[in-house]
């Protein structure tokens, strides 16, 4: 009798297949890698867009621009304020702009004249009332998470990160911040620049006392400071020719190490993110420093100019470059190769300065 043959796969043809389906999913995998980044990138501009949507329906119903941020400190800082019951309401850019990003609720639990109200567990959100700095969320106005203060390309959690983890989780973080220009860290130094001087070392140290009017002795040069509300009519520079928002990343690992690594400090890059905190690193960010800047080693780590520039640096994730939310209320993506000078002067409202965002 004669046997029949089954038919079937050889071994070999069989690892042809595998080989050729590798092959095919090792070509689509960047794809759809890209194709993701490609999302996010589209939903972190459309966070950028929506900032800039706020800060233009904020000034048409004051009929000027948010506070860079409020806040006093010791000596007044030139809190408009100052010298009345109402010297200590503290606040930040981003706080101002929530009512007009679907968060009213927020604005409205914030305790403006007392900050430390706002770090305690609050029943109204599952807290107890007592405790001070929570890590369950339950701080709900000094922890709020919502998708718009985030880009989805940034890792990490979304509360503020330490190598203390008794430090960690107080705050929301935000990958959003103001530009004062071309400097907005330190807020006053008399060693490097800073907000109050961001050509150099302030030969006016200390600050100049608080009144009503000192803020204005300033010499940031962006659209936002700290106790000063600016109008459009200042941007003198051009709305499309200026920088309102940007982008800052938070991925960076040579930074995280260096604490441990020197001893000088516990904290790591996404400790400088607690966007309802309210200071000058928290809040702004400047174009006298490369768009996405990092540290090279632990050499540069603090104190140092390179610190401060670091922490000053707009930068993304989405490679290439950052986005940016301009003073008309578009979004651009300007490269990390751009021109120094053109950056510099995309920072000032009014430096007088012929230019243009490269396309």
């Amino acid at each position: 009798m004669k046997r029949r043959m089954a038919k079937g796969f050889t071994l070999v043809e069989l690892l042809v297949v595998i080989a050729i389906i590798g092959i095919l999913v090792g070509l689509l995998l960047p794809a759809v890698q890209a194709a993701r980044e490609a999302a996010r990138r589209m939903q972190c501009s459309n966070n950028l867009k929506q900032w800039g949507l706020a800060n233009h329906n904020f000034e048409s119903a004051f009929k000027r621009l948010p506070f860079g941020m409020l806040r006093a400190d010791g000596n007044g800082w030139g809190h408009p304020e100052w010298g009345t019951p109402n010297q200590n309401r503290r606040f930040a850019l981003l706080h101002q702009l929530m009512p007009y990003v679907e968060q009213q609720a927020f604005w409205d639990n914030w305790n403006q004249l007392n900050f430390g109200a706002n770090q305690v567990s609050n029943p109204l959100y599952g807290g107890d009332g007592v405790t001070v700095n929570p890590t369950n969320g339950t701080a709900a106005v000094g922890q709020l998470v919502t998708p718009v203060l985030r880009c989805p390309s940034n890792p990490g959690s979304p509360w503020n990160e330490s190598h203390t983890t008794a430090s960690n989780g107080v705050y929301a973080r935000a990958d959003y911040y103001a530009c004062a220009g071309r400097r907005g860290y330190p807020g006053f130094s008399n060693t490097f620049p800073s907000l109050w001087n961001p050509f150099g070392p302030g030969s006016d140290y200390p600050r100049p006392p608080g009144t009503a009017t000192s803020a204005a002795l300033a010499r940031t040069d962006g659209i936002f400071t700290r106790c000063l509300a600016r109008k459009f009519a200042s941007i003198t520079d051009g709305l499309s020719n200026t920088i309102m928002m940007g982008e800052f990343a938070f991925f960076d690992p040579v930074f995280d190490r260096c604490g441990p690594e020197t001893g000088l400090s516990t904290t790591k890059i996404g400790n400088w993110g607690w966007v309802w905190f309210g200071a000058e690193g928290n809040v702004f960010k400047g174009t006298g420093v490369p768009i996405n800047l990092r540290l090279q080693n632990c050499s540069e780590f603090f104190p140092s100019l390179r610190y401060d520039d670091r922490i000053n640096a707009f930068g993304s994730l989405h490679g290439g470059g950052a986005q940016f939310t301009m003073g008309d209320g578009s979004v651009k993506f300007i490269t990390e190769t751009i021109d120094p000078i053109t950056y510099n002067a995309l920072g000032t409202r009014a430096g007088a300065e012929v230019v243009t965002v490269p396309e």
